[in-house]
């Protein structure tokens, strides 16, 4: 993922330094003409007060552009548009003709909107994205979040280029604001899972085709006029159905889960998309006048880099809805002090701003009120807490504390991480954590004491010489409390791992016994839950299923929905089945381990695209969980074979050996590099596999790279005392 990361940034830093570049070089004027006569006639401009003040008017005949005819320029051929120039000639109606020079700044709309902004868009985009890079490595979803802030910001940025006709400036922003919204979608359903949210929707795969279709058109509109003109239109409805699905899923995900963190990630994506939906996108699909301009419209999008910072899945998780709810407070605000402010400017500079100063001085002022409240927020904080409201502050800092401080792996850190909260909260270093003995001498003191640890002849003390607010006490007197239980916590497992460490080390046998007793105790839940469901589910299905037999026979009732009703029920009450067997093998314990795995070999040749090679001889151990490890290590096998080998040839052997087994394992998939298949999702099912023969003190070989398929060797010995190494890579 590094590989790639380093090429998508560079990618985005060329691309996005073109596009400006085309931008910057030639200002925008989209100035319509007529040349049904033969002539160009200008009849009206993008920017109408700029055309005002050149004394350009309806009826004067444009004769070059930068010096060249100007019915030899491409975009007037095909669209009767002049697109951009630096200077233009001018034949008045009385045939006087003169040279008008165009400039960036005699256009200031021009200059914000397809300059200023796409370049801070352009920069802010790739600042946020290295940040998120730094603190979430190797992690799907932020790899998703940055690409799809990346290619917002292309989609953003290339509008300027697009505008002046430039085809590399058209392709990418016709790619990238559809593949901006799939790859959305795509962190959706990966952030879904990591939520543990079933995903019941189309799968993000599929709609990576989407992107595609848009250099198809392109493509074709060089040869069919009728496809280039309906390109931007069927764009932009890819663009609307993407938006309008993800939207759906958010909402509808919020309304099933009520998880904030949903909330918060439909909030950063409805707040900057859906104004340029409802504004530009919907009303250009029905051929009507845009409400707002393009460029103005995607404004909304500044909002992107700043929303989606608050979206990380690693740390700031439980002090979420304080944020959200401090924010929305602070914006509410912002917004009509924002609105009052602008219209008075507008009343004081009457008919001089147009809607895009309106607009960009809105925006300043909305920003820079924000910022302020949140500078105000710390300024009283530090020197007048006496009027400082904090009470939701502490209550959800505490949460975020303690999810700090619970990664902390002994006594010590979690006392550094202590004092860490006590120094950031309360912004305070006088305090210090003491051990006190039966020995040391009572000392009478005015300071704050709180207990941490009472081990009966020491006890380990806070102490704090700093003047504590009702709410900081109390803050601080859960969090010390919090600090106390988890030294007791981490003292008992230190206490277990130093006896465990002893055995070990008295001991030249390894504790495998340990190994296998959790191995067992594992095997054992899910036998006990295998027994639960076939009895009260599975159960409950038949009783479900017989009733609706009884209601099939009324005449009251339509038979084919009722039918219909008790179809499905069979069909879930035969997955269920196959899910216990599955956790518990029936035939496993009735009629012994070959019997099982052949039932078990029938149902992957069902299931699976490959053609299997089994070859299972009879075994027989004294230990009888032997026989359950054997059939668990070729479920696994069999289960990675049909998701991630792609293989169209499997072989599997289990032969006999004195006192043990050997299972040999063999496929022509695409293989893996060993170094990568321990990051993949593949690892799972290999680690579960590795986990149980170093249990048993095995011995495993894995062989393996890529388009070489994988080969898997794998040999347990009831005794144990013939194997030190457990696994082997090549």
């Amino acid at each position: 993922m590094k590989k790639w990361t380093y090429s998508i940034f560079l990618t985005y830093f060329i691309l996005g330094i073109y596009v400006l570049a085309i931008a910057i070089k030639s200002p925008f004027i989209s100035m319509s003409v007529d040349i049904t006569n033969g002539q160009p006639v200008f009849i009206d401009s993008y920017y109408p007060q700029w055309a005002q003040q050149k004394n350009i008017n309806k009826g004067d005949i444009v004769l070059a552009i930068d010096g060249e005819p100007t019915l030899e320029d491409r975009s007037v051929q095909l669209y009767s548009i002049i697109r951009s120039a630096h200077t233009l000639t001018i034949q008045k109606p009385d045939g006087a003709i003169q040279t008008i020079a165009v400039k960036h700044r005699d256009m200031p709309e021009e200059l914000y909107l397809q300059i200023l902004f796409p370049i801070f868009y352009f920069l802010l985009a790739f600042v946020i994205a290295l940040y998120l890079c730094q603190r979430n490595k190797n992690n799907l979803s932020t790899f998703l979040l940055i690409l799809f802030l990346l290619t917002c910001s292309l989609a953003y940025i290339s509008t300027g280029a697009s505008a002046r006709g430039n085809v590399i400036g058209k392709f990418v922003i016709g790619i990238c604001i559809i593949l901006c919204m799939v790859l959305f979608l795509h962190f959706l359903q990966h952030f879904f899972n990591y939520l543990r949210i079933k995903w019941t929707y189309i799968d993000s795969k599929w709609l990576y085709l989407f992107p595609l279709i848009i250099p198809v058109c392109d493509l074709l509109g060089e040869f069919l006029p009728t496809v280039r003109e309906l390109t931007p239109l069927l764009n932009l409805s890819l663009f609307a159905i993407l938006v309008l699905y993800a939207i759906y899923i958010l909402l509808t995900s919020y309304l099933r889960t009520k998880l904030a963190k949903i909330r918060l990630i439909a909030i950063a994506f409805i707040v900057p998309f859906l104004p340029f939906l409802l504004f530009f996108v919907t009303p250009e699909i029905l051929g009507h006048k845009p409400l707002l301009h393009a460029e103005i419209a995607a404004l909304f999008l500044l909002f992107i880099p700043f929303s989606f910072l608050f979206i990380q899945v690693n740390e700031r998780l439980f002090d979420i809805e304080y944020q959200l709810s401090r924010l929305r407070y602070y914006s509410t605000l912002a917004f009509f002090s924002a609105l009052l402010a602008t219209a008075g400017i507008a009343l004081l500079f009457l008919g001089e701003l147009s809607i895009v100063h309106m607009t960009s001085i809105f925006l300043l002022l909305f920003l820079v009120i924000i910022a302020s409240f949140y500078v105000k927020e710390r300024i009283d904080f530090k020197y007048r807490k006496i009027i400082f409201s904090s009470t939701g502050n502490y209550v959800h800092n505490l949460y975020a504390a303690v999810h700090r401080m619970g990664k902390a792996k002994n006594q010590q850190e979690l006392l550094d991480r202590f004092k860490y909260e006590i120094t950031e909260k309360l912004g305070t270093t006088a305090f210090h954590i003491c051990t006190i003995t039966e020995d040391s001498p009572q000392l009478v003191s005015s300071y704050t004491r709180l207990l941490l640890h009472d081990a009966g002849e020491e006890k380990i003390m806070l102490e704090i010489q700093h003047a504590l607010q009702k709410e900081e006490l109390l803050w601080l007197e859960l969090l010390a409390l919090y600090v106390s239980m988890s030294i007791n916590n981490l003292q008992q497992i230190e206490d277990l791992v130093r006896d465990i460490q002893q055995i070990k080390n008295t001991s030249d046998t390894p504790l495998h016994w340990l190994d296998k007793l959790l191995w067992n105790i594992i095997e054992k839940e899910k036998s006990i839950l295998a027994q639960e469901l076939h009895d009260t589910i599975l159960q409950e299905q038949l009783h479900l299923a017989r009733e609706l037999d009884v209601l099939a026979g009324s005449p009251t009732i339509n038979k084919g929905t009722v039918l219909d009703i008790r179809e499905q029920l069979l069909n879930a009450t035969k997955d269920l089945r196959e899910y216990c067997e599955n956790l518990s093998p029936p035939l496993l314990d009735t009629f012994g381990l070959q019997i099982a795995l052949k039932k078990l070999i029938q149902k992957v040749k069902i299931r699976a695209d490959f053609l299997l090679d089994a070859r299972i001889d009879q075994v027989q151990f004294q230990d009888v969980t032997l026989h359950l490890v054997v059939y668990r290590l070729v479920q696994e096998l069999f289960n990675n074979a049909i998701k991630h080998s792609e293989a169209t040839e499997v072989s599997l052997q289990l032969q006999a050996v004195p006192h043990g087994f050997i299972l040999q394992y063999d496929d022509n998939g695409i293989g893996c590099d060993i170094d990568d298949l321990i990051q993949s999702s593949a690892s799972m099912g290999i680690n579960g596999i590795r986990e149980r023969v170093r249990a048993f003190n095995g011995n495993i070989t894995i062989q393996s790279s890529h388009n070489e398929g994988m080969h898997i060797f794998i040999q347990i010995q009831e005794d144990g005392d013939s194997y030190d190494e457990h696994t082997y890579y090549r």
